[in-house]
This record gives C-alpha cells, sequence and structure tokens, in this order.
C-alpha cells in the first residue's frame, strides 16, 4: 500500500472524529457538551466514541481504495470495542452517516464529488450491509424505537439497505437524509460555510435551521410526534435571527432540558455537515505538503 494512500487515509479518520468532538464541544440547546452532560448521554463518553471510530474510519478508507465492499459490518464492531472500554457507543447516527465519507474520500477531488459516489455507493448496498446494520441496532437495543405494522427493524429480512433507509425515512431525519442524497448535510454545510456569525455561532444557527425545518425524529420517537413539531416551532422563533443571541440559545437550551428533550438526531446531522466542511477544506489544502487542517 502507497504511503501516500497511508496518509490520507489518516487526513481522513482524523477529519472524520475531529467532526464529531468538534460538534460535542461546541455548545448546543439539548445536546450534550462540554458545558453539560444529559440524563443518558455524557460528554466524556461522546469523546470516546469519536476517538475510538478514528481506527475504523481509517479502515474503511483503506477498503475504499482497495475495492472491498464491506461498510456496516464495522458498527457490531465498534459497539463491542466500546463495551470492552467499559463505556457505550455514543455516535450510532453520526457513523451511519459518515462511514461512507470515510470509504469513498481518498477517491474523489472535492465534496461534491464524494457526494456522488456516496450517493451511488448507498443504493448500491444489498442486503448484507442492510443486514449488519440491523445486527447493530439489535446490539444497542433501542427500546423507543417501538413496533411498526408493516417493518420491524427485529424481525426484517432480504431487504436491501437503500430499501430499508427509503422505508426509515418517513420516520427517522437521519435516513431521510441518506436516502435524498444528504441534502440536510450540504444545507447544514453551507449555513457554515456562510460564515455570517463566526464559526461557533454558524455551526449553532445551522443546528436551529435543521431543528426548525425538521422535528428531531429521536424526540419523536421517545415523546411524539406532536412534542417534536413542537420543539420545531419553538425553535423557529429563536432562529428568527440571522445569528442567534446567547441568552436566547441558553433560554432554549432550559426548555429542552427541562422537558427532557435532546435533539440526538440533529446533532448527527451536524457531525455530518462538519465532516463536509473539514473535507472541503481537506480537498483545497491537499497538494500543499506544508499545509493543515484548522479545527
Amino acid at each position: 500500500m502507497s504511503e501516500g494512500l497511508l496518509d490520507h487515509c489518516n487526513d481522513i479518520s482524523y477529519i472524520l472524529s475531529q467532526a464529531s468532538l468538534v460538534e460535542s464541544y461546541i455548545f448546543k440547546p439539548g445536546n450534550a457538551s462540554r458545558f453539560q452532560d444529559l440524563a443518558n448521554v455524557k460528554y466524556i463518553d461522546i469523546v470516546k466514541s469519536a476517538l475510538i471510530s478514528s481506527t475504523y474510519y481509517k479502515e474503511l478508507c483503506v477498503r475504499g481504495f482497495k475495492g472491498i465492499r464491506r461498510l456496516y459490518d464495522t458498527l457490531v464492531e465498534l459497539i463491542n470495542h466500546s463495551r470492552k472500554f467499559g463505556f457505550e457507543y455514543q455516535l450510532f447516527g453520526t457513523y451511519l452517516l459518515i462511514a461512507p465519507f470515510a470509504y469513498e474520500a481518498a477517491k474523489s477531488d472535492n465534496v461534491f464529488e464524494l457526494r456522488k459516489k456516496v450517493a451511488k455507493l448507498i443504493r448500491s448496498f444489498g442486503v448484507l450491509e442492510a443486514k449488519w446494520f440491523l445486527d447493530a441496532l439489535k446490539e444497542v437495543n433501542l427500546k423507543y424505537l417501538g413496533r411498526l405494522s408493516s417493518m420491524d427493524y427485529r424481525e426484517i429480512e432480504n431487504v436491501d439497505f437503500f430499501t430499508l433507509m427509503e422505508f426509515s425515512s418517513k420516520y427517522d431525519i437521519v435516513a431521510l437524509n441518506m436516502a435524498n442524497d444528504y441534502s440536510i448535510t450540504f444545507d447544514a454545510y453551507n449555513v457554515i460555510k456562510e460564515g455570517l456569525c463566526g464559526f461557533e455561532r454558524d455551526v449553532q444557527r445551522a443546528f436551529l435551521y435543521i431543528l426548525s425545518n425538521y422535528p428531531d425524529t429521536l424526540i419523536y420517537k421517545k415523546y411524539g410526534a406532536y412534542a417534536a413539531l413542537e420543539v420545531s416551532k419553538v425553535v423557529r422563533v429563536v432562529s428568527s435571527n440571522d445569528c442567534p443571541s446567547s441568552n436566547e440559545l441558553e433560554w432554549l437550551n432550559g426548555y429542552l432540558i427541562e422537558n427532557n428533550f435532546n435533539p440526538g438526531s440533529t446533532a448527527d446531522l451536524i457531525a455530518s455537515s462538519l465532516a463536509i466542511y473539514y473535507l472541503d477544506e481537506w480537498y483545497s489544502k491537499k497538494d500543499n505538503p506544508h499545509s493543515g487542517i484548522s479545527v
């Protein structure tokens, strides 16, 4: 394997793990961050999950270059590897979104080519990728997912991955994003790249943009459609200004925390938009051996 490929795969694994670290580091209302733990999510466990993901992102990058068409077998490995070190893996939705970036990034020249390749890759996945994804869901045992009369993830067999994402898109914003060629990811990336309010505030602004336009499906699954829609309605009031103020963000955080509303699916999408943001930087600098990746 060439030294150049290894360098690229090291860069990519760093960038994608960095996206999760920065996503969790920046204060976002209702999410775990360096400023607050949640009842079921500790900031330190997100950091540990991002660190342990790095090895698997590198592995997927190498697989992509070699044409080894396996991705989501790594999800169960990640969950079990995390438990070996005494914590529960906290980035299930983020990894689901970002793993295809790891696979295709070294073979792409910019984020728009990457988007096209990832969309094609996801559509090519068959029954086995769906099985690995479903095995991982069973492993984490997300009881709040409940059962659907038309499709229960515990009993699904012989369905290809993209069909599964299309069906799930009715109930899950991460699946909706993947089934629609990462449209939400790139919308949020454009908000961040616009640079209207300063980097951290732009990430918060992108978070509010998603949450105001797409009811968070983690809230929906735990508390129902009315709660998820009500949260989006409240967020639209806060996000009516171009750059939300600290007071507005703190008020929204208090509302979400008081009601136990954690917009976790929105956080996954922000991590994916940050991955694109940092990959965009990398593509523009990777031909310069003296360049670095900004944080």
